[in-house]
């Protein structure tokens, strides 16, 4: 049987021996959807890769926190219950990018069984509007002294094979003239089972590529083990006893999610459509460069054929401040760096309610900006200085992207 009927049958629940079919295109992108809105259940179940939840995780399918079409999350913080909403996690660690010792590098909130959740994330706000979370509820005890909560909403899925896609010179030539022009964006390297790589997904560039990303995603959100990540406890660390203890939905040895329903899914992640280019804006174009926004933000970068992606990011690290330092780092991103956030789609991000930045703080496109710090000043101060029509005139054009 081959590998994407195999898939097709456990997707739908069926076993049909001696079935034979032709592979087609999209199939596999069919089924990586199916895995994609799948609502994992604990383990043991009566069918097999279906379950293996948690034991303890933060949602229950991918498309608790994204949805298919827009990808981000609805989240807005200071509108929303950030205990209630799935599409919102909360990374744990130390500025250096130590997990908690206990407790792991995420907060689950849920738990299955004996094994109980870790607790709710609350937040208050600082006068300047800066978000400070603490841990209500805590299953495990205290948090480590040198812990800190950082919010991270999920981010829009568009056109991410796009940015797979484009060389790692070209982002390297990027942060090198970026380094002449006063802006430090620096790659951030990983290093991971296939060795040192580049890191481009994930708020903090912290993943290498879409499986490396989805891997993640199944162990830290779901608690669920893949050939990348094989641990099967997920998240739990030695100190959750109850939790490592638990039945676990996949054969000793194997993963939870098998092999070929993770590469469907990373087809389907592999196939998000891109957004549709903004309406032209000559003005709003210039203003953009002047500003200095296209300086991190660039509007298009080489995918090695000739053509280009308008994703509107370097890919590359950047200090933006203490404002947006939430004192967690991320493999050897510093706490208050960041990868430069694509910006195409950004209307429909915006008309769906959702909030900017990483914890979906900010309302507005000039919300957003005048949280930009560090090696943002500066663009920040020209955006300021501009006259009430240029501001309207830029924003326009950002917020339609």
């Amino acid at each position: 049987m081959g590998r994407r009927i195999a898939c097709a049958l456990v997707v739908a629940g069926l076993v049909i021996p001696g079935a034979a079919f032709a592979a087609r295109d999209g199939l596999d992108v069919a089924i990586g959807r199916a895995i994609f809105a799948r609502l994992w259940v604990p383990a043991p179940a009566s069918t097999r890769h279906a379950d293996g939840l948690g034991p303890l995780f933060a949602a229950r399918s991918c498309a608790s926190c994204h949805s298919a079409e827009a990808g981000r999350t609805r989240f807005r913080l200071g509108r929303d219950d950030p205990g209630q909403d799935p599409g919102l996690v909360v990374r744990l660690g130390s500025a250096v990018g130590a997990p908690d010792p206990v407790y792991g590098a995420e907060l689950q909130p849920e738990g299955l069984g004996k094994v109980p959740g870790e607790g709710r994330a609350a937040v208050t706000f600082a006068a300047s509007g800066k978000p400070f979370w603490r841990l209500e509820a805590p299953g495990y005890g205290p948090l480590a002294p040198d812990t800190a909560m950082s919010a991270r909403v999920a981010p829009s899925l568009a056109g991410l094979s796009l940015l797979q896609r484009v060389p790692e010179a070209a982002i390297l030539a990027r942060a090198a003239t970026e380094a002449r022009d006063g802006v430090s964006g620096r790659p951030h390297w990983i290093e991971g089972p296939e060795g040192r790589a580049l890191g481009r997904f994930g708020w903090k560039a912290s993943e290498p590529t879409l499986a490396a990303q989805a891997a993640a995603a199944f162990t830290l959100d779901l608690g669920l083990s893949t050939e990348r990540r094989p641990e099967g406890a997920g998240d739990c660390t030695s100190s959750q006893a109850a939790c490592r203890e638990a039945p676990h939905g996949a054969r000793p040895g194997e993963p939870e999610v098998a092999p070929d329903l993770f590469a469907s899914l990373v087809a389907f992640l592999e196939h998000r459509p891109t957004p549709p280019p903004p309406a032209p804006s000559p003005r709003g174009v210039t203003l953009f460069a002047s500003t200095g926004c296209a300086a991190c933000h660039a509007p298009s970068l080489p995918l090695g054929d000739g053509a280009e992606v308008a994703a509107f990011t370097d890919l590359l690290l950047h200090d933006m401040g203490p404002g947006l330092d939430d004192g967690v780092g991320e493999q050897t991103a510093a706490s208050a760096e960041w990868r430069t956030a694509p910006l195409w789609g950004l209307s429909r991000t915006l008309a769906q309610g959702s909030g900017l930045l990483h914890d979906g703080r900010a309302a507005t496109v000039a919300d957003a900006v005048r949280w930009h710090e560090g090696e943002a000043a500066p663009a920040r101060a020209r955006f300021e200085a501009l006259t009430p029509a240029e501001r309207k005139t830029l924003v326009d054009y950002v917020s339609g992207l």
